[in-house]
């Protein structure tokens, strides 16, 4: 019976792989052709999303072989759904020897224009990468008879015209001068439009736009960052677009998030990145995410292989399950960028033992999406 088992579950992580492949190659294709899908409906809200830094030429590049991980994973004996939602976003990539940096003024980093902006909107939407890497591996899922309970929501971070950026380029023929609010709405809307005009060349079927990201983890008021954010909002309001925000603890504006014009806003605890932190930190943030009505992030990276973050990851699932969160809160997911699909794949048993313990916890999440 045990070989049985094993034997059944090598047939369908390998057939997932073969079709994962011929999805991936075949997709351009089949989407011109108009072939048959089963309509996904889509959830009333997001419950876990997994932040995804996807873009810079310093990250793994999210292929099918990589994200189906955050998907799915084979459990059970058979395929169980995972993250429901991915922000893709990136902080920082280098080009021609320079660093740049999206989310806001760095020393010894440089602040990216339009160009830059347009270089990052390319690798986003990279073809059989991020966004379409989820696509491909949902339809190969369904085609084994595993249709997610919803559509999976999709988010992804505006690149912030950074205050004070007189260098960031032209836009129907004027310069922008980022020390203006107006021209930094008139930066951020062209890069919403841009994302949409690329989310509607692609055609997905079973992943949706959902929103975008607020880039800057604080709210600068002197720098009118306020006033910005609530213009952006209004815009995308009207588009039925969501704008989401995960500032961190302590954030300037943090709040106030709903007033400043955010649809939803995640709280980061920072708590388990230095191991001289203390639990009340973490304590904090689950009592602050409560008090001002917002939802909490889930932090962990490759660290995770020694004792002391070992202890710190536990601790956020106790916290958290102690406050209630992970039965009453929308969970983003910060993971350093591919730690998890590096803990999906590690053979390291204490590794193994954490991947299981966190996904045990987002299956049963999953288990209870209300769809619309």
């Amino acid at each position: 019976m045990q070989q049985l088992q094993i034997n059944k579950q090598y047939f369908i992580h390998l057939t997932l792989g073969v079709l994962l492949l011929c999805f991936a190659l075949n997709a351009q294709a089949q989407s011109k052709s108009g072939s048959n899908h089963k309509r996904l409906q889509s959830a009333t809200t997001s419950s876990d999303v997994a932040l995804i830094y996807h873009g810079g030429n310093h990250r793994i590049p999210y292929n099918t072989a990589q994200m189906k991980h955050y998907v799915y994973r084979n459990a059970n004996e058979r395929p169980e759904y995972l993250y429901d939602s991915f922000l893709f976003l990136e902080i920082t990539t280098t080009l021609n020897g320079q660093q740049f940096d999206y989310g806001c003024e760095v020393p010894g980093r440089a602040m990216p224009g339009r160009k830059e902006w347009e270089w990052l909107l390319e690798e986003t939407f990279a073809a059989g990468r991020g966004p379409d890497a989820v696509e491909f591996t949902i339809d190969s899922l369904i085609k084994l008879g595993y249709p997610p309970p919803a559509k999976r929501k999709i988010y992804f971070a505006i690149s912030n015209p950074i205050y004070g950026n007189k260098n960031w380029g032209k836009l129907d023929g004027n310069q922008l001068d980022l020390t203006k609010v107006e021209d930094r709405f008139k930066a951020a809307k062209w890069y919403v439009e841009q994302i949409e005009t690329r989310w509607k060349k692609k055609r997905y079927k079973y992943i949706e736009l959902a929103g975008f990201y607020w880039l800057h983890e604080t709210i600068d008021i002197a720098n009118k960052d306020d006033s910005l954010i609530k213009e952006v909002s209004a815009f995308l309001k009207n588009k039925k677009h969501d704008l989401i925000w995960i500032p961190y603890n302590w954030a300037e504006g943090a709040d106030k998030w709903k007033e400043i014009g955010f649809t939803k806003a995640y709280q980061q605890p920072n708590y388990f990145f230095d191991l001289k932190s203390e639990p009340w930190i973490l304590q904090h943030a689950v009592d602050f995410a409560k008090e001002h009505h917002m939802n909490l992030e889930m932090e962990f990276d490759d660290r995770i292989s020694e004792d002391g973050y070992r202890k710190h990851f536990y601790e956020y699932l106790d916290k958290f399950d102690q406050g209630g969160v992970w039965d009453t809160k929308e969970v983003a997911y910060y993971e350093g960028g591919g730690a998890w699909y590096r803990m999906s794949i590690s053979e390291d048993p204490e590794i193994k033992k954490m991947t299981r313990k966190l996904g045990d916890i987002i299956v049963k999440r999953q288990s209870k999406l209300k769809i619309q």
